[in-house]
């Protein structure tokens, strides 16, 4: 597994539990449809790492996207709202699942 690779699970598994750590803090205020979302999302980040874990073939095709999303994650700010964490975090993943 590539450096960029190993970020990028790391930066995914990060934000991922920034999501965690943030439902948590709004548990009481957030609407069902919402903290679905949420859920939905973790879980599909959770498979998503799963496979990048599994499978590093085609590491240089794809290291330029992986920049990217390594640069997204990067510059999510420490206490982000839920929502916030969760739009960034199924944005990249989405991104990268085209690519995949």
């Amino acid at each position: 597994m590539g450096k960029i690779h190993r970020e990028l699970v790391f930066a995914l598994e990060s934000a991922r539990t920034q999501l965690a750590v943030a439902m948590a803090a709004e548990t009481k205020s957030t609407p069902l449809p919402r903290w679905e979302y949420y859920l939905e999302t973790a879980e599909r980040t959770r498979r998503f790492v799963r496979k990048l874990r599994q499978s590093d073939a085609g590491v240089l095709q794809q290291r330029q996207d992986w920049i990217c999303a390594l640069e997204s994650l990067r510059g999510l700010p420490a206490h982000s709202r839920a929502l916030r964490v969760c739009q960034l975090l199924r944005e990249v993943v989405e991104n990268l699942e085209m690519d995949n």
